[in-house]
């Protein structure tokens, strides 16, 4: 592997910037792309998608053939598209006799692919055909994300997926919320048959109470998939990715509880002077004393 060294201020920034970091502020960038065969519902599909993600997406047009990340040497075009754009999770369209409409997501671990998995896509209305609903949202920003349906907990490919699909569409990480600025939610709910997403935007009206009324009125895309093939980490480059960085000196003695807080322990000395000290005497061994 071949280290780059940068010759300018600039580079030298652009190298920092994409350099690990033992806390991520920014969001994960997203890879959009086509594969060598596609159909219009994808393009749409990823169209409306790259909006959810302004800001944080890299929409590439031009198809691309030769990637299959599902076959052996199949990723090697899309890890390179990861690296040039710094990006962290991918979404791939495309469109087969086999698998028609398929949109693979996934992302990367240090720029090699990491766990993906197939969504097949159905019943996709663009934004487009819901008017101006969505105009009361701000697109790009942080949005509310639910899943409903025990599904997302028992089977290994939904629960990757909806792993995935929080990891793409959380933004950046917040540590205060404003109740102004949840304006949009996406709902994914688990069927028996399908998995329905759905995008809403959040209307706050008059309640008479200090809580204002919330309404949900739908904004798009909407569509509908069932998930197909998915690939999981390798077990050693999982704990890697998931281990989390120790910041700052690890203080002895010292824990975290979720109800009283930091709590210490001290350690004290034995204390072997006490029957040296010189202690008040009453009066009552005085007068024996004296009777003796």
């Amino acid at each position: 592997m071949v280290l780059k060294k940068a010759k300018t201020n600039l580079g030298k920034r652009a190298l920092m910037k994409k350099a690990p970091k033992l806390v991520e502020t920014e969001g994960k960038m997203c890879v959009m792309l086509h594969g060598g065969k596609s159909s219009q519902v994808l393009k749409n599909l990823i169209t409306d998608l790259s909006v959810l993600k302004k800001g944080e997406c890299h929409k590439m047009t031009r198809k691309n053939d030769g990637i299959r990340p599902f076959e052996g040497g199949g990723e090697t075009s899309l890890e390179f598209f990861a690296q040039k754009a710094d990006a962290g999770a991918f979404v791939l369209g495309t469109h087969q006799k086999k698998r028609p409409d398929c949109l693979t997501v996934g992302r990367f671990f240090d720029y090699h692919l990491f766990d993906m998995v197939e969504l097949l896509v159905r019943n996709y209305k663009p934004m487009d055909s819901f008017g101006s609903v969505g105009n009361g949202a701000v697109l790009g920003s942080k949005p509310c994300m639910v899943f409903l349906g025990d599904r997302f907990e028992t089977e290994p490919a939904l629960r990757m997926a909806k792993n995935v699909l929080m990891d793409i569409f959380r933004g950046k990480p917040a540590t205060r919320i404003n109740l102004k600025g949840v304006d949009r939610v996406i709902i994914c709910t688990a069927l028996e048959e399908a998995v329905m997403f759905r995008q809403c935007v959040i209307r706050y009206k008059k309640s008479g109470t200090r809580l204002p009324k919330v309404e949900l009125e739908e904004m798009g895309p909407s569509f509908d998939f069932v998930v197909g093939r998915h690939q999981e980490p390798p077990p050693d480059v999982k704990k890697q990715a998931y281990a989390k960085a120790k910041i700052g000196k690890k203080v002895k003695n010292v824990e975290h509880d979720s109800l009283e807080g930091k709590v210490g322990r001290i350690y004290v000395e034995k204390q072997t002077g006490l029957e040296e000290l010189a202690m008040m005497k009453m009066k009552g061994l005085k007068r024996e004393r004296r009777q003796a």
